[in-house]
């Protein structure tokens, strides 16, 4: 270790004697600064705007534009300007004789010399240091492990370049050229992950070299053992082949046995790199201060009750728009949306099946590259969408086949996956949004599902009732039957499905029973089924319209409410008179959280009061209209710009209740039933109202007593606010862009006079 140490402080001082080590130091501390400085005066200015904005310390440091981001950017080009020279400078001085003719072994060498180069990455660090220090204290509750794990990992990547440079400076004679072979072995690094995707075992290999996003996860405040071994493993490789290499010039061998030890040297490094990659190996520490590289505590709870094998089986068809996202080039990819799930469920198994069949090819943005189709089967379409993927379409099974696996018609023949546990089966489906795929409160559903009892929602259809399979401004489609809305109840964990109860009871097994606003006047065989159903403590949702008093309140006298005459005008001049703007005055606000605000209001157009006689229920007002509006009981123009107040004709102001909350003890558990006097607040062209959605789940959530849909929520980030002042900024700003620098450079200049004179 002493003769490390010596060659190691050899090469310091030979590095700090040249002016390139200081203008290296000053231009990387200036580019750092400009762009950190330039972040912090922004949000500055959004805050004196009046504006708020919290997870400071995410934005200013990994995040895009932030300190670590625009470092990550240009690291690699600092690093080949202080390694060409190592060993280079000693080739082409003939002064590598004398080095390898020494008694100083060639690991010793090779070891100080790179511990010189770690040195001078830590005063690189140093200097990130000084502005993660300025960042620390002027932001508010700063998340300091999120800053740490960042620098951590821009140290290790640097160590990995700086080993990489010293293995390229000892095959040439030539600095520029080591500088340039150096610049290319990082670009082949970080594009290798791409090789060889659609084998398997070559596919995990390539993966594991790839220096591409290996930074993202522990900048983002996640360490993890594959990252570190990672680099541990690349650094050990570049400096194993750097000895070997050296190590040639000093002994004659054989050139089989030369070759034979480089291939031994990446062999063990891969292997090594492939098993320390496999989830049951790896080990996680989310050191951010609200945890947020974890999956939420209500997605732990789900997951650690899952034990044994969990089989995700993903249905891939060539001709769905999506088929690139589950080919094999894509696969490692997509097993990284389950990672984090991995950390909880060791027996995740992924499978995929690829098969062929019928979909909806008209709106298939693949398809206009495939040219003209008309006419053409099935299976000639697939040859062609294959032949331009160039890939083997005997992969995939012909629809015969398919069919006898599964019948994925009722999903469309769209990408899907089947999760299985214990007998049981869920989905997860790609949805019509930006972000596809589906997230944290979708999956965690899926699996909560395999795990409880079904939550069956069953929508009663036979008298003209609100759809749920067809598309229109007046259905419910798009809220709970749509496969491609991430948060219809189908994609949030219960099964959705329709009953005519004319001649039939409610479906066994149902959870929820909706009467979506009959058009028609139900049978008294199908009230006689309600009412049953309401006798055994079955729960119920039942929505209405004005128009349809006549039809649903005898459904209604079951439970004691009714519809009362007229319709709710609203008196606000900025919207349209039948359009109330709801407020909730809910008792109990565990599911409905987000109606706290002072501007969270449901839309209710064309809404009808309700009034409560005797009952056995629990009677609550969840929405209430505001005290300027009114009951107009005479018919009225809704595109009128006023509607007059006439109280000699039974018209009533003030507080009226649209939607009543009933609950009771039945048989050991709590009966619901919810009535609303207005059934175009859920319908498909209502609920993109900013509140109308979430209120929407928050009932369902209520009535599954918080099972579905899963809630991921976290806590706010405390790191709010900057604490410096514009003044105080700019002191830091002048001493970190200005003095340091200056200081930097005068040091340099110093030492070369210094050195010159003797």
């Amino acid at each position: 270790m002493t003769k490390i140490f010596k060659i190691a402080k050899l090469e310091i001082s030979i590095l700090f004697y040249s002016p390139v080590a200081w203008l290296v130091l000053a231009i990387f501390m200036v580019q750092a600064g400009t762009g950190f400085f330039g972040m912090l005066g922004s949000f500055q200015e959004l805050f004196m705007m009046g504006e708020k904005a919290n997870n400071l310390t995410q934005l200013l440091f990994p995040g895009i534009n932030g300190l670590f981001d625009k470092v990550l950017q240009t690291l690699y080009l600092y690093i080949p300007l202080l390694t060409m020279g190592l060993i280079s400078r000693e080739i082409s001085s003939g002064s590598i004789k004398l080095l390898l003719s020494s008694p100083v072994k060639i690991r010793e060498i090779i070891l100080g010399k790179y511990l010189a180069i770690l040195y001078y990455a830590l005063m690189l660090i140093a200097i990130l240091g000084i502005y993660c220090l300025i960042g620390v204290l002027i932001i508010k509750d700063a998340d300091v492990g999120l800053i740490s794990a960042g620098l951590l990992s821009l140290f290790l990547l640097t160590a990995t370049y700086a080993a990489i440079g010293l293995f390229m400076s000892s095959l040439t004679g030539y600095q520029v050229v080591a500088a340039i072979s150096t610049l290319a072995v990082f670009a082949a690094l970080k594009y290798v992950g791409g090789i060889g995707q659609g084998i398997d075992f070559i596919r995990d290999l390539t993966y594991f070299l790839s220096l591409s996003g290996r930074t993202e996860k522990m900048l983002n405040g996640l360490i993890t053992s594959g990252d570190i071994i990672y680099y541990l493993s690349i650094i050990s490789l570049f400096l194993g082949l750097t000895i070997l290499r050296l190590k040639a010039g000093r002994e004659v061998k054989a050139p089989a046995m030369q070759a034979g030890k480089y291939v031994a040297l990446v062999a063990m490094v891969l292997l090594v790199g492939y098993i320390s990659s496999r989830p049951l190996n790896i080990l996680y520490w989310d050191v951010t201060a609200q945890k947020t590289e974890t999956l939420t505590p209500a997605s732990q709870a789900v997951a650690q009750k899952i034990h044994g094998p969990l089989e995700i089986t993903t249905y891939v068809n060539l001709l769905d728009q999506h088929v690139y996202a589950g080919l094999p080039v894509s696969r490692n990819t997509d097993l990284s949306r389950f990672e984090d799930y991995r950390r909880f469920i060791p027996g995740i198994q992924m499978h995929y099946v690829y098969y062929y069949d019928a979909t909806d090819l008209a709106n298939n943005p693949n398809m206009i590259y495939q040219g003209d189709i008309k006419g053409l089967t099935i299976a000639q379409i697939a040859k062609k969408v294959a032949d331009n993927l160039q890939i083997d379409m005997k992969d995939f099974l012909p629809p015969a086949q398919i069919h006898q696996i599964i019948d994925l018609n009722p999903e469309g023949n769209t990408f899907v996956r089947r999760l299985s546990y214990n007998g049981k089966t869920s989905y997860l489906r790609l949805y019509n949004e930006n972000n596809q795929f589906p997230e944290e409160a979708e999956i965690t559903a899926a699996l909560k599902k395999l795990i409880t009892p079904n939550a069956k929602i069953v929508f009663i259809e036979g008298d003209d009732e609100r759809s749920i399979t067809q598309k229109s401004d007046r259905s419910y489609e798009l809220f709970s039957n749509a496969r491609k809305a991430r948060r219809s109840l189908i994609n949030q964990g219960f099964d959705v499905a329709t009953a005519t109860l004319n001649d039939t009871g409610v479906p066994a097994g149902t959870t929820i029973l909706v009467l979506a606003d009959p058009a028609q006047p139900l049978n008294r065989q199908a009230i006689a089924h309600i009412q049953q159903y309401l006798a055994a403590g079955g729960d119920m949702l039942i929505t209405a319209e004005p128009q349809h008093r006549a039809v649903i309140n005898p459904v209604l006298g079951l439970v004691g409410v009714q519809l009362s005459a007229g319709m709710m005008v609203n008196t606000d001049k900025k919207s349209p008179p039948d359009v109330i703007s709801a407020k909730f005055t809910g008792k109990n606000n565990t599911y409905f959280g987000h109606m706290d605000g002072p501007y969270a209001s449901v839309a209710m157009p064309s809404a009808a009061r309700l009034t409560a006689q005797k009952t056995s229920f629990t009677i609550d007002t969840l929405l209430q209209s505001n005290a300027s509006s009114f009951n107009k009981i005479k018919p009225f123009d809704p595109s009128s710009t006023s509607v007059s107040y006439e109280p000699q004709q039974g018209d009533t102001k003030g507080n009226q209740p649209l939607m009543l909350a009933l609950t009771r003890k039945m048989s050991g558990k709590l009966q619901k039933v919810l009535i609303s006097g207005d059934a175009d607040f859920m319908s498909d062209n209502l609920i993109t109202q900013a509140y109308n959605f979430p209120f929407i789940n928050g009932i369902f959530r209520w009535f599954s007593n918080g099972s579905f849909p899963v809630t991921v929520s976290r806590p706010a980030p405390k790191d709010d606010a900057i604490l410096a002042s514009r003044k105080q900024l700019s002191v830091y700003k002048m001493g970190t862009l200005w003095a340091l620098p200056a200081v930097l450079i005068a040091c340099g200049a110093a030492l070369l006079l210094i050195r010159k004179r003797k």
